[in-house]
Order: C-alpha cells, then structure tokens, then sequence
C-alpha cells in the first residue's frame, strides 16, 4: 500500500505543478480531491506514533480557529469580537448573524488549502514511517525531488530558448518567484544525500565506486536545482537558495563553516547570469512589483492588521478587506501583501498566528532535535528538511509563496519529512490527534 500511496502522492503533486502550480481553482480542486482518496485510507490505518502535543494543539486548533471566522454568529458578539467586522456588516444590511471573515466564501477556499496541506503533512509522516521499517525514508523524498528537477530542466530549457531572457526560467509555473521557491526548496535534499552516500560506511558486500557514483548523480541534481533558481532571475529565490546551503553549512560542517561561507559569498557574485546581475542593479523592474511598492504595501497593511486584532479578516481574504486601507495607486487591487507574516496577521489576528506560527516552532524543533540526536542517514533527512523551511521562510518575508497550491503542497511534503523521525516511545510526551 505504501508504494501506491506515495505513487499517488507523486501524481498528485506533479498534476499540480504541470496545472500553473495550482493557481486556478478548478485545478486546485481535482488535487484536493486526489490528496482526499489518498490520506484518508493511508490515515485510518496509521502505524506511525501519535504526534507530540506541542505540534497536535495548534494543528488541530488552526483549522478550527478558521471554521469559526466562516460560522455565523450574532452580530452583538461579532461587535464585542470586531468591532471593524460589525461596522462592514452594518453598512451592507441590518444586523444579524454574521460571520467574522468579510468573505466567507474566499475563507472556505482557504481553509479546504490547509486541510488538503494538513493531510499531505499527516501522509508523508506516515509513509516516512513505513519506509524506515524495510527501507529508508529517503524514499518519501525522491518523488518531489525528481519533479523539482523536471521543472528545473523545462526552466533552463524556457531560458536559454527564449530571444527574450528578461522574464526568466519558470518551468510550467505561473511566476519565476515561485518557480525559484520550489527549487530552494528542493536544493537540500540531493545536497545532503549526496553527502550522506559518501560519509556511509563502507561494506564488504557493496562496491567501494557505489557511493561515488549515487553522491555524483546527487549532486548532479543539486546543480540542476541551484541553476534553475539562478537563471529563474528571482532575486529573493537566488538568496533564498543560497541561504539554504549557509543552514546546511552550519549545521553539517559547524566546525568549518567559516571555510564555507566565503565560498558562498563567492556564489553569491560569480554565479548569477548579467540578467540577474541586472535585476539586482534595479530593484524597480517596471513588470514586476518594485521594492518601493513593497514597501509601501507593507505600510498599509499594518493598519489592517490593527483593525482585526483578534479575529482577523478571514484567511483568504485579504484582497476584499484591504481596499479601505490602501492610499497608494488607489485604482489598483492587491491580492497579496507580498509578505505572508503581515498577510496570515491581517487575515488570522493574533491568536490564528500564534497558533501558526506554534506549529511551524514544533516542527522546526523536531527537524533540530533529529539532526542533533538522530542515526547519521536521518540526521542528513532532518538537516535537509530544516534548510528547506528555511529557504522558503526567507522567501515568505517579500512574497506569497505559501499562498500558491502548488508550494504550500510541497512545504506540507517537507515538513511531513522533517518530523519523520521518530525516538524512542519513552521520550515522546504523545497526544492523538482528533481528525
């Protein structure tokens, strides 16, 4: 069964990479729908340990936290709640009930995103477990890797093709910046694996040459990945990948990373094509949002933040709730506020962020405690997990990237690796997890 359900898993994800990284709703949907008739056959018959409490409260309390921004409820306890809520409501129609979003629709949309993403997670951790019984969780992995490289390949084919390089390598994606998000994501995993095959032990019963030849065919693929977030002509996805090897860096070679970080500083200015020196020349691109604008829309949208506290807009609708609150180009709409911190504050409020942002500490904890305490093959998995987080967090801080289906699935996917690490049942403080 674990074969056909990471085979389906594997489909799924490159449906949605090969449909514009899911963007378009209908897409969307047929992968839920997949990711749906996978989980939930996978998931009634787990074999993996329960989830610590740390990472099962907020996991099961965040989609929650958003069902009660769609349920409607009387409009004297949605004024006590928002005040700004209630005041929209009031000036629409009399009051009544009323939910919290300011678009429950879009915030339904949002919360069938994260409950598909909740179960990728939830079926990667237990396909991780299957595997390290007979195998190595290394297997999970591979299927999202190989497509990672796909889509590099197509980007480097688009670029060096294209009489116009000016737009950049995108594979079958909608954006380059996204395009560079799923390759920095995917750029530690060949990295440490490659490092893996060569720090193993040597067997009297396999060829000294097979390490070789599986760390030069992983390393192959690392390249593969870091020139297709280079020619992607992503400013943040070049940094962004970059800084996924500092973390490995870091945490693999501690005692020599100061070998390793001029090297990467070398990267950092030999490396990029005169197109992505060009773009870091002129941070005002005319086709693209400029620093500037960034800025700006960063600007507006603390004001929205602030009208929210507690309830938040609703998830998802950020582009409805954020008109009133915008004074530059005011003819323009902004779906995103090009940052996914001040976007998940203005849509979540503080208690849906705090929820978040506890999931994400948990999960990252888990990647360092596995790379601290961990066997040396699971120890390369969970520093490769960690570096890829990373990459994407850093990404997250001037884009959306976890507002793309197709990222937010692949995010799901290394997270469900990063805790796919499992020490002795004694030391687990264990909780089940309500579904």
């Amino acid at each position: 069964m674990k074969i056909a359900a990471l085979s389906a898993l594997a489909l799924a994800f490159a449906w949605t990479a090969l449909r514009g990284a899911g963007f378009l709703l209908a897409d969307w949907n047929i992968t839920v729908l997949a990711i749906a008739f996978l989980a939930v056959p996978l998931l009634a018959k787990s074999q993996a340990p329960p989830l610590s409490r740390r990472l099962a409260w907020p996991l099961t309390l965040l989609p929650v936290w958003v069902l009660l921004q769609i349920a409607p409820l009387p409009a004297a306890l949605v004024a006590l709640l928002s005040p700004a809520r209630a005041e929209l409501a009031a000036a629409l129609a009399p009051p009544g009930w009323v939910p919290l979003s300011v678009f429950p629709a879009l915030t339904l949309a949002a919360w069938v995103r994260l409950a598909a993403c909740l179960l990728v997670f939830l079926s990667v951790r237990e396909l991780a477990w299957r595997y390290s019984n007979h195998a190595t969780p290394w297997a999970v992995v591979l299927p999202f890797v190989l497509i990672a490289c796909l889509e590099a390949a197509l980007g480097l084919v688009q670029f060096y093709a294209a009489t116009a390089r000016a737009s950049g390598a995108q594979g079958t994606y909608g954006s380059r910046d996204h395009f560079a998000g799923l390759m920095e994501m995917a750029l530690p995993f060949p990295v440490m694996y490659g490092i893996a095959a060569l720090r193993r032990r040597p067997s009297p019963f396999r060829s000294p040459l097979r390490p070789a030849l599986t760390a030069c065919a992983a390393f192959s693929a690392a390249a593969l990945l870091l020139l297709g977030a280079i020619h992607s002509l992503s400013r943040m996805g070049f940094i962004a990948a970059l800084f996924a090897l500092a973390v490995l860096a870091a945490a693999a070679l501690p005692r020599r990373f100061l070998l390793a970080a001029p090297a990467l500083l070398l990267l950092f200015f030999y490396l990029p094509p005169a197109e992505l020196i060009a773009r870091f020349a002129d941070l005002s691109t005319p086709s693209q949002i400029s620093a500037q604008d960034r800025l700006q829309l960063w600007r507006e949208t603390l004001p929205l933040a602030a009208a929210f506290p507690l309830t938040g807009c609703g998830l998802g609708a950020f582009e409805s709730a954020f008109m009133p609150f915008k004074r530059s180009a005011p003819l323009n709409t902004d779906n995103f506020a090009h940052n996914d911190y001040l976007q998940y504050a203005a849509e979540l409020g503080l208690p849906g962020l705090a929820l978040a942002l506890l999931a994400l500490y948990a999960v990252l904890a888990a990647a360092l405690r596995a790379a601290s305490h961990a066997t040396p093959s699971a120890r390369a998995l969970a520093l490769a997990s960690l570096a890829s987080m990373s990459a994407l967090l850093l990404h997250s801080l001037v884009d959306f990237n976890s507002y793309i289906p197709g990222n937010a699935f692949a995010f799901a996917w290394v997270a469900g690796m990063a805790v796919s690490y499992f020490p002795p049942r004694r030391t687990l403080e264990i909780i089940k997890l309500p579904l």
